[in-house]
């Protein structure tokens, strides 16, 4: 670990008071030049680091700068986020990702940018990117068959309502297959893209999007007024992006570590505890039609189970369907 990131890290654990240079240099066992030079470097990455005169350094309270070490100095992970990249503004992070990184770049690498002005979403949709929301693509090799991919959509999406909770206090539920809903609007948007080998049919790597909002302006997007939310609708202290980020991967690896180990269970059971549809009237978007169901629950395999308005029963895998409340 570098001078920066270790200072960075003692300021990140007393974020809004102030720890003396003498102390960090005493601590990390290098000189003060030292320590000036990493706050230096700390500043120049656009972290709001006050020098209090005679008495040391403070990283303010408020400082809601997205940087990889202030990510890095949150984590609490073995395998995601232990390289993050982060940039001013791209197309979208998981076009990127696969475009630049996810060839030579180790699992866990996590990809972030302060805004997209093309960000995507499930079966083909937009997603609207704006300065302020949290950005992350992560790269994952995992050894998973392919019909059972999707698993890691629900990990992620049962990772971003626990990541939630633990920075704003409100437990978000689900909407089948991925959309993260507070009072019926949606928060998070998640798309997984997955690379496969040719001559095996197996996977080479698979990315997964999460995009969260944090605020929303309703008047710059008016037609988006009454399905889009924002985690500032619903908390009077929204997280910083770092902070977020880092509950976020934190949150996914633990449910990540049970799919390489094979356990499927205890996601599922995660899963099936946030849904929001189950017991509701829904309607079955299938190829432009809309059909009445009532939504029964999903099986260990993550389908929904339903009950169609003539009586039959149907089990719907993810892909071209998609429900509404």
């Amino acid at each position: 670990m570098t001078v920066r990131e270790q200072v960075l890290r003692a300021l990140e654990a007393h974020r809004g008071e102030v720890v003396s240079g003498g102390a960090l240099s005493a601590d990390l066992g290098v000189s003060r030049q030292a320590v000036w030079k990493a706050i230096t470097a700390l500043r120049a990455d656009g972290l709001e680091i006050d020098s209090v005169a005679g008495e040391g350094y403070r990283l303010r309270a408020d400082d809601d700068s997205l940087t990889a070490d202030g990510v890095q100095a949150l984590l609490h992970t073995q395998i995601l986020g232990r390289e993050v990249l982060v940039l001013p503004e791209v197309s979208s992070t998981n076009t990127v990702m696969k475009r630049e990184y996810a060839s030579s770049c180790p699992e866990g690498f996590a990809l972030l940018a302060l805004r997209q002005n093309a960000g995507r979403g499930r079966l083909g949709r937009s997603f609207v990117s704006p300065d302020g929301g949290m950005y992350l693509t992560v790269l994952l090799r995992p050894a998973l068959t392919l019909d059972r991919l999707h698993f890691l959509t629900i990990a992620a999406a049962v990772a971003v309502c626990r990541a939630i909770q633990d920075t704003c206090g409100f437990l978000p539920g689900i909407k089948w297959v991925n959309d993260v809903l507070q009072d019926g609007k949606k928060l998070c948007g998640i798309l997984t893209e997955a690379s496969i080998v040719g001559e095996t049919g197996g996977l080479d790597y698979v990315i997964v999007g999460i995009g969260i909002n944090l605020h929303f302006d309703a008047e710059a997007a008016p037609e988006l007024a009454g399905i889009v939310g924002s985690l500032g609708d619903f908390c009077e202290k929204v997280p910083r992006r770092a902070e977020l980020t880092a509950a976020v991967l934190t949150r996914f690896e633990e449910l990540y570590l049970y799919l390489k180990s094979g356990d499927f269970a205890p996601v599922i059971s995660a899963y099936r505890a946030l849904l929001c549809c189950i017991g509701q009237k829904i309607l079955v978007v299938e190829n432009g039609t809309e059909t009445p169901a009532v939504c029964d629950g999903i099986n260990g395999e993550g389908h929904l189970l339903v009950t169609m308005g003539d009586g039959s029963r149907r089990e719907l895998q993810t892909g071209e369907i998609s429900i509404r409340i």
